[in-house]
């Protein structure tokens, strides 16, 4: 059986989606690009996966160990390997797994939303060329009657690849708060207003948000700030919470900026 999915090869979702397939009684058998493959099997399997260079791959091939290596796959940047493996040993079922690797899935992520939008631009120069092309050889008259279609196609092309990439830059964007990665990366300011705050925010403890500046207060207790972050609404509101004081009225505003939301 095969399934399609773009998801990051290695990230804590992906493990999570092949161990409830193993559950269903398909194990993984092998990755190609974004095509999952997967063998039927009644044994109770428990997946794992991990980054690895190329010399401990084929040190671990061939060798017997509880751990059955399921699938490998090549990374491009950065250059290692995913290593998937399982095992049926009881001890192994119910073991905690802490992935500590988001440095390498934010370079994975951004690699892959890179590789969407040169899909996206591909799209657009294709279709010029077909579209100038079938101009010239059916004549402006006869063109007519097929332009309608070749722009609903064209544009449903174009719109995929943006949706994905669209998608990716949500997880790399989770990626980069967690990291604290934003080399490259274009963070849209957000403005905080605080009313009835009894002295200045202690923005230290909040620096793992983004780049704070106040802009002003007033007699009344209300602070505005300038926010340069990637965090989400709901997730400044998260972090504030615990430390303001009780009956501090929060208000979280987005300015769109002059880039494309969303994108870096």
């Amino acid at each position: 059986m095969r399934r399609y999915r773009t998801m990051i090869k290695g990230s804590a979702t992906e493990l999570t989606w092949l161990n409830k397939m193993a559950q269903k009684g398909w194990l993984l058998a092998g990755i190609t690009g974004n095509w999952y493959q997967f063998t039927a099997t009644k044994a109770h399997y428990r997946l794992f996966s991990e980054y690895v260079n190329t010399e401990v791959v084929t040190a671990l091939t061939g060798k017997p160990a509880i751990f059955e290596i399921l699938a490998t796959v090549p990374l491009k940047a950065p250059k290692m390997q995913v290593i998937y493996t399982g095992s049926t040993q009881p001890e192994v079922q119910q073991a905690r797994v802490d992935q500590q690797d988001a440095q390498i899935q934010l370079k994975i992520v951004l690699g892959m939303r890179a590789h969407q939008l040169n899909l996206m631009n591909i799209a657009i120069y294709a279709g010029l060329v077909i579209i100038i092309a079938l101009l010239f050889i059916m004549g402006v008259q006869r063109f007519d009657s097929v332009f309608g279609p070749i722009i609903l196609i064209e544009l449903a092309l174009i719109g995929f690849r943006a949706l994905r990439a669209k998608k990716l830059q949500r997880v790399a964007n989770q990626l980069r708060v967690r990291t604290q990665n934003y080399d490259g990366a274009w963070k849209p300011t957000m403005h905080i207003f605080l009313k009835k705050m009894p002295a200045d925010l202690d923005v230290e403890k909040l620096a793992s948000l983004g780049d704070w500046m106040l802009v002003g207060n007033d007699k009344k207790g209300t602070y505005w700030y300038d926010l340069h972050t990637l965090a989400s609404e709901a997730e400044i509101r998260a972090a504030l919470k615990p430390v303001l004081p009780a009956g501090v009225t929060v208000n979280v505003m987005s300015w769109l900026g002059l880039a494309p939301i969303g994108f870096i």
